[in-house]
């Protein structure tokens, strides 16, 4: 998929058919197979994910904790398209970084605006479909 999609592209009504920014995952640095083991035994998924021999190798190395969706992120159904809803979005408890983060904006300033974005992708997806 071509990347067309801009910083001024990002707004409310892409975000409500997105929300890959309401996905929360952490990076945990040099982890060693034992400590993958016990987060993947406790219920974390862990990326990369093990193969049908066990963990994803004998190294230490970066892994991505996925803890899925924001518990505030609220998803139903508009005329066959996901629809995001934040129930504390406009509230005072809602994060200062949510509030002024643009994904497009903070992938150029880390060198990551690329078809390999994951993020990137699926708002470019959501921009895609409101263009019809």
């Amino acid at each position: 998929m071509k990347l067309s999609i801009h910083e001024k592209d990002i707004g409310s009504q892409v975000c409500q058919r997105c929300a890959a920014c309401c996905r929360i995952k952490l990076s945990l640095p040099k982890t060693d197979p034992r400590y993958r083991k016990f987060l993947r035994g406790v219920g974390l998924t862990i990326l990369p994910p093990p193969t049908e021999e066990g963990d994803c190798c004998d190294k230490i190395h970066d892994v991505s904790v996925d803890l899925g969706n924001c518990l505030h992120l609220e998803i139903s159904d508009q005329e066959g398209h996901p629809f995001y809803k934040c129930r504390i979005h406009g509230t005072e408890d809602f994060p200062e970084l949510c509030e002024q983060y643009n994904c497009v904006g903070w992938a150029k300033a880390r060198n990551g605006y690329n078809e390999d974005n994951e993020m990137l992708r699926q708002a470019q997806a959501a921009f895609d479909s409101l263009r019809g």
